[in-house]
């Protein structure tokens, strides 16, 4: 039977491996220098294929519980930025599933922006969830 993953993704991206370790901890410093994550929550993500990767450009990782996906982390590294690389493997993500949600800290205008482009909704606010006066904005992607 085909990867259903491995199908959806866009011309440049692939699943990310083991071998992909460092280059995304890199990346990810990058992208969110002042709240990375650590080397171990990104290695998480290799092990059931729920981490994409573009060298050079970004990835993106997610879970995958049955037919729904919730997005974790999007980096695009910034020179790259507003290429149309993130709508592409976020659509492709979206579409790979039923559902598919995240979650974005409600002044990230620019990540609220391509989120509404893909074609997410917001759906509801978790108040200070990124701390005092930092509110979550939920959105959900439905496929059906």
């Amino acid at each position: 039977m085909p990867d259903r993953k491995k199908n959806l993704l866009p011309m440049g991206w692939r699943i990310a491996t083991g071998k992909d370790l460092e280059l995304l901890f890199e990346m990810e410093k990058i992208c969110f220098p002042q709240t990375h994550w650590t080397i171990q929550n990104i290695q998480d993500h290799l092990t059931d294929k729920s981490a994409w990767v573009f060298p050079g450009l970004g990835y993106l990782l997610f879970i995958e519980i049955e037919s729904e996906r919730e997005l974790l982390r999007i980096g695009i590294l910034p020179h790259k930025r507003r290429l149309g690389e993130a709508e592409k493997a976020l659509t492709a993500m979206c579409n790979g599933a039923k559902k598919t949600f995240l979650e974005v800290e409600s002044s990230n205008v620019s990540a609220r922006n391509l989120y509404a482009k893909v074609g997410l909704k917001e759906i509801g606010v978790r108040k200070s969830y990124y701390g005092p006066g930092k509110d979550a904005v939920l959105m959900e992607y439905s496929t059906e």
